[in-house]
């Protein structure tokens, strides 16, 4: 099942506040990609990219207390 095909069900078994609530997030996250200057990279990377550019980081935040 896609992640699309899980928010359908999920949205067709939610209370009508929070199907409310969801499109008013909804609405503004598309509102504001659209106008945010980094929006054109958004996407670029694949989960796996992501993912070690992340555990990279990780690990150049320690320091070897010995050096």
């Amino acid at each position: 099942m896609t992640n699309r095909e899980q928010l359908i069900q999920e949205l067709e078994q939610a209370p009508d506040d929070i199907v409310q609530l969801l499109l008013d997030y909804l609405h503004r996250v598309k509102a504001t990609r659209k106008d945010h200057p980094l929006a054109k990279f958004a996407g670029i990377l694949s989960h796996t990219e992501a993912t070690e550019i992340n555990q990279s980081i990780a690990e150049c935040r320690q320091v070897d207390k010995k050096e």
